[in-house]
C-alpha cells in the first residue's frame, strides 16, 4: 500500500522523502516497481473478475451469500469464502439489490368527522361519590 501511494504521488514529491516519512527503504520501492504480481494478488484479482461476472448475471439483485454459492457451484470459476465476497464487492462497489415488502400505510389516528377529544378525562367520567356515613 505505501508504495503504490509513493508511486502515484512520485510526481509530486521526491521519492526519498517519501520513503522517510513512511519508514520505508527506498531500494525496497524501486524493487517493488519491478516485482511481478504475488500469487495472492493474481488470486485476489479472479476472485474480483468471478465476483464482477455473478453479479453482473444476476442482474446486480444478488448479495454476498448468494454470489458465493454460485461461485462454489460452478468449476470455471475461483471460490472463495462470503467474507472474501464480501470485501470484493466492497472494493468494487458492488452492492445487492433489497427488495422490501410491501406494508399497509397506517390510518390517520386523527379523522376528520370525530368530534375533538378533551384532554381531560375528569370532564368526560361521571364521578362515583360515596357518602360516609
Amino acid at each position: 500500500m505505501k508504495y503504490a501511494w509513493i508511486n502515484q504521488h512520485r510526481d509530486s514529491f521526491p521519492v526519498r522523502v517519501m520513503c522517510d516519512v513512511l519508514n520505508v527503504s527506498p531500494s525496497g520501492y524501486y524493487d517493488s516497481i519491478d516485482r511481478p504480481p504475488s500469487e495472492r494478488a493474481k488470486r485476489h484479482e479472479r476472485i474480483q473478475q468471478a465476483v464482477e461476472q455473478v453479479h453482473a448475471e444476476s442482474y446486480a439483485i444478488y448479495g454476498s451469500v448468494k454470489v458465493t454459492e454460485v461461485l462454489q457451484q460452478r468449476e470455471n470459476l475461483e471460490s472463495a469464502c462470503r467474507n472474501t465476497v464480501a470485501v470484493a464487492m466492497r472494493e468494487m462497489g458492488l452492492k445487492s439489490r433489497v427488495v422490501k415488502h410491501f406494508r399497509r400505510p397506517r390510518r390517520n389516528p386523527i379523522r376528520r368527522n370525530s368530534p375533538p377529544r378533551t384532554s381531560s378525562t375528569a370532564t368526560s367520567r361521571p364521578t362515583l361519590r360515596i357518602a360516609n356515613g
